[in-house]
C-alpha cells in the first residue's frame, strides 16, 4: 500500500476516533481528543507535501472542521493553540507548495525549453547529414564527370564519343528507362537517332527522329525537365507510341553557338527526376558537345593533311601510299591494277589568259569528272599543278584504257563552254592573246600504265604512266597513251 493511502486512512482514522471521543466519552475527551488533534494537525500539514493541491484542501478542510468541532465541544486552550497553530502551519505548507510548485512549473518549462533545443538539435543534425549524403553524392558525381571528361579527351571518333555518352549518362544519372542521342543531319536539317541505350527488356526504338519533346530542345536550345508527361501544357497526352513516358529530361547538344543534337532520358514513372540531375546532364553535354568539337576539328584537319583543299582530292604522298597498299594486295591475290595519269592541256594558258579563278575552276571539274568515273575502290589524286593520277585496283590494261577514254570524252564535252566564259570575264586587255588557241575548250591528255605487265613496283608504275603522258601531249593532245602504244 502506498504511502498516500496510508496517510489519507490514518486521517480518517483519527478523524473517528475524534468524534467517538466527542460524542461516546465527553470526561474522557478531554485527555484523548488534545492529542488526536495535535495529530491530526500534522498529518494535514504533511499532505501538502504528499498530495496535489487539491488533495490537501481536501484534508485540510476535513481537518479543520474536526478540530472546530472539537473545540466548540470542548472549548480548552490547548485545543485553541492546536487550531491556531494548525491555520498557521496550513498556511505554510501552503505557501511552500506554491513556492514548489512553482519552482517545478519553471524547471517543467526548462525542461521543454531543452526538450524543443533537442528536437531542433535533433533536426539540425538530420538535416546536416542529409546535407552531407547530398554533397558526398554531388561529389560522387562531380568525380565521376571528371572521368568521363578524362575519357572524352582521349576519343577522336564521333561514333565512340556518342556511345560513351549515352552509356555514361544512362548509368550516371539512373532511374530511366531510355537514353536517346539525336544529331542534326546537316542535309535534312532534322535530328537523326545516332547512339542509344535502353533497359533490358524494352523493344527496340522505332523513333529515328525523336519527338515533340527533343524538337522543343531542339528550337530552344534549352534543358528540359517534365516530371509528369500528361500534366504539362506544353506538350499533348499521346507522347509515345512505343512505349510510355512520364517523366523527361533532355539536353541540347551545343558545337560552339549552334545545336547538334539533343540527348534525351525518359522514364515510365512521374516525377523520376530532380533539378540535379538535369544540371548534372547538362554539364555531362557540356563535355560532350567540346568532345563532339573537337573530334570534327581532328577529322577536318586530318582531311586537309591527306586532301587538296582546292578539289577535294587525295594529295601525292596519301595517293602513293594508297598504291603501294593496293600493289601488296593485288600481288598476293594476283590481280592487275592500273594507273592513269592526267593533265589538262594548255592549262598554262588558261591561266595567263583567263586569270587563276578560270584556272581553278576548270580543276575543280575535272576532279568532278574524275571523281564520276571512279570506279568503288578507286582512288583519285591531284598529283600536283593541273596533272591528276587515277588508282584502278582490279582493272586490266584494256579496261583502264576505257576508262579514260571515257574521262577524256567527258571532259571534251562537259568543258567545252568554260573557255568561252572564261573569255567573257576577262578583262578586254587579254582577251585577244590566246583566244584562238584556247577557243576549242578544254582538254585532257591522258597515261596509262598496268600492274604487273608494266611495272612491279609503285614508282616506277607511276614514272611510265608520266612518260606516256607526255608521248600523249606530244602526239597532238586530247589523247589516251597505253603501254601498248608507248
Amino acid at each position: 500500500m502506498s504511502l498516500c493511502w496510508l496517510v489519507a486512512l490514518a486521517v480518517a482514522v483519527m478523524c473517528g476516533a475524534l468524534a467517538r471521543s466527542l460524542i461516546g466519552h465527553a470526561t474522557a475527551a478531554a485527555g484523548t481528543v488534545p492529542t488526536l488533534a495535535v495529530l491530526l494537525a500534522a498529518l494535514a500539514t504533511y499532505a501538502w507535501g504528499l498530495y496535489p493541491a487539491s488533495g490537501s484542501l481536501g484534508v485540510g478542510l476535513v481537518v479543520l472542521v474536526c478540530l472546530g468541532w472539537a473545540w466548540a465541544v470542548l472549548q480548552t486552550a490547548a485545543l485553541g493553540w492546536v487550531v491556531a497553530a494548525f491555520g498557521v502551519l496550513t498556511g505554510l505548507a501552503a505557501w511552500q507548495r506554491r513556492l514548489r510548485d512553482s519552482r517545478l512549473h519553471r524547471l517543467e518549462r526548462t525542461l521543454e525549453e531543452l526538450r524543443g533545443h533537442q528536437t531542433v538539435k535533433r533536426q539540425a543534425i538530420a538535416l546536416a547529414g542529409q546535407a552531407s549524403e547530398a554533397l558526398r553524392k554531388k561529389l560522387a558525381r562531380y568525380t565521376q564527370l571528371q572521368t568521363v571528361a578524362e575519357e572524352l579527351s582521349n576519343l577522336t571518333d564521333l561514333t565512340a564519343i556518342a556511345t560513351l555518352a549515352v552509356e555514361r549518362a544512362f548509368a550516371l544519372i539512373g532511374k530511366s528507362d531510355v537514353c536517346l542521342l539525336f544529331l542534326v543531319d546537316p542535309e535534312q536539317q532534322a535530328l537523326s537517332l545516332f547512339a542509344s541505350k535502353r533497359r533490358e527488356g524494352l523493344p527496340s526504338i522505332r523513333a529515328k527522329h525523336g519527338d515533340q519533346f527533343d524538337r522543343h530542345v531542339l528550337r530552344s536550345h534549352r534543358p528540359l525537365l517534365v516530371t509528369d508527361t500528361r500534366r504539362d501544357f506544353r506538350f499533348t497526352v499521346a507522347v509515345a507510341r512505343e512505349r510510355e513516358v512520364g517523366s523527361v529530361i533532355a539536353c541540347p547538344l551545343m558545337a560552339g553557338e549552334s545545336p547538334a543534337g539533343v540527348l534525351r532520358l525518359d522514364s515510365t514513372s512521374t516525377g523520376a527526376y530532380t533539378q540535379d540531375d538535369l544540371r548534372f546532364l547538362d554539364i555531362l553535354l557540356d563535355l560532350v558537345g567540346t568532345a563532339l568539337t573537337n573530334a570534327r576539328l581532328f577529322a577536318r584537319t586530318q582531311q586537309l593533311a591527306v586532301t587538296d583543299s582546292l578539289t577535294g582530292l587525295a594529295l601525292r604522298r596519301p595517293f602513293l601510299e594508297q598504291l603501294t597498299r593496293e600493289l601488296i594486295r593485288a600481288g598476293r591475290s594476283r590481280e592487275p591494277v592500273s594507273v592513269l595519269m592526267l593533265d589538262v592541256d594548255h592549262f598554262k594558258a588558261y591561266n595567263d589568259t583567263f586569270g587563276h579563278t578560270a584556272g581553278d575552276l576548270i580543276l575543280k571539274r575535272v576532279a568532278e569528272i574524275l571523281r564520276a568515273a571512279a570506279p568503288p575502290g578507286g582512288t583519285v589524286g591531284r598529283y600536283g599543278g593541273e596533272e591528276f593520277v587515277v588508282l584502278l585496283p582490279r582493272f586490266a590494261r584494256h579496261q583502264a584504257g576505257e576508262v579514260a577514254e571515257k574521262v577524256r570524252r567527258t571532259v571534251e564535252r562537259k568543258l567545252q563552254e568554260v573557255p568561252r566564259e572564261a573569255e567573257r570575264r576577262a578583262p578586254q586587255a587579254v582577251r585577244t592573246a590566246q583566244t584562238t588557241e584556247l577557243g576549242a575548250g578544254v582538254t585532257v591528255s591522258v597515261g596509262l600504265a598496268a600492274f604487273p605487265d608494266d611495272a612491279q613496283v609503285d614508282l616506277e608504275l607511276i614514272r611510265l604512266a608520266d612518260a606516256r603522258l607526255y608521248q600523249a601531249k606530244h602526239a597532238g593532245r586530247n589523247c589516251v597513251i597505253s603501254a601498248g602504244q608507248s
